[in-house]
């Protein structure tokens, strides 16, 4: 053995190699090798990280896009959802609207029905019901003075008591005083209805004067009060298709225009008419006493006898108007219209 080491060592020396150098080579071999070999695996290691950071973020962006595809179809089922509720809100509204008009076309054919039937009337001359009785239509209609105005101006609701509304000046077709009552008077019909109302100021002016009259021996009964648009309207439009509108417009306002609507007028009759809203009630002791005493109270007699040039309206002494106590006085005793009074046209 020893003679075999000694022989590769003269081979290294006589090859000029040292035998520590090769050995020292050989490490250095194997360092490098090893070295590469994690070097490499480092490598592959942060490959690999790259790699599922990668997936990660794909799958999180994958994950994202599935709950914004999400959130936007349950927006879009949300919008048709609620896109098909309104439509049926509509059509079901618009259904109930129609029943609603059906309704009241059938309601108003009823009443005139039933105010044409005299025989409904009882001893005392009161009714079932009188759901606005229809004045008569004029025997000779009048004419209009031509500078009527007819033009449609905004009534001055600031004006209160005295706000005048007539052919030339409308209130808001859906306007109702907040202060209507029940007057306590005697009225020509059973039951409470739209029309048994009337501003409250104007209703304890009114008992003060039926209370008054009946202590003078007169008998009167309330019949009709505030009117709403919607009623007018209805009216009206009987009017004109029994009469004409040419002759429904001498005795019935268009809707919108009507004193009614204010809350501050009543028509007030009396048994020795049948309650009736006519012009001979004018003549009548009933008659006679409202025109006398109706301005103590705060009433004038809104479309007097030969006014019509000066109104728009035939005569009608059982329309009768609160405008209070100082202005009724001066109006009656001038021989003035509201319009007149308050300078404005009708």
């Amino acid at each position: 053995m020893k003679k075999i080491v000694a022989v590769s060592t003269l081979a290294l020396l006589l090859a000029g190699c040292n035998p520590g150098d090769q050995e020292a080579e050989d490490n250095s071999k194997t360092e490098q090798a090893n070295k590469s070999a994690d070097e490499k695996a480092t490598s592959d290691s942060e490959k690999s990280d790259a790699e599922v950071a990668k997936e990660k973020e794909a799958k999180e962006a994958a994950e994202a896009k599935k709950e914004a595809d999400a959130k936007a179809e349950a927006e879009k089922k949300a919008e048709e959802q609620a896109a098909a509720d309104q439509k049926t809100a509509e059509e079901k509204a618009a259904e109930e609207k129609a029943a609603e008009e059906k309704t009241t076309e059938e309601k108003s054919s009823d009443e005139s029905s039933t105010e044409d039937k005299s025989a409904d009337k009882k001893d005392d001359g009161k009714t079932d019901s009188a759901q606005d009785p229809e004045p008569a239509k004029p025997s000779k209609p009048e004419s209009e003075t031509p500078d009527v105005d007819k033009s449609d101006t905004k009534a001055d609701l600031s004006l209160g008591e005295l706000v005048v509304v007539n052919k030339k000046y409308s209130l808001p077709i859906d306007y109702k005083p907040s202060d209507l009552v029940v007057p306590n008077v005697s009225f020509s019909y059973s039951g409470v209805l739209e029309q048994s109302y009337m501003r409250a100021p104007a209703a304890k002016q009114m008992e003060k004067m039926f209370a008054d009259a009946k202590a003078d021996g007169v008998t009167l009964n309330a019949v009709s009060g505030f009117r709403s648009g919607s009623r007018q309207t209805v009216l009206y439009n009987n009017y004109v298709a029994r009469d004409g509108k040419a002759a429904a417009d001498q005795y019935s306002a268009r809707p919108g225009h009507s004193e009614h609507q204010t809350g501050l007028v009543f028509d007030i009759s009396a048994p020795s008419v049948g309650n009736g809203l006519t012009a001979e009630l004018g003549d009548t002791k009933e008659g006679k006493w409202i025109a006398n005493n109706a301005a103590k109270y705060g009433f004038i007699v809104r479309y007097d006898r030969g006014f019509q040039s000066r109104t728009g309206y035939t005569y009608e002494p059982w329309h009768i108007r609160y405008v209070g106590v100082g202005p009724a006085t001066q109006i009656k005793n001038n021989g003035q219209t509201l319009e007149e009074y308050m300078k404005v046209g009708h």
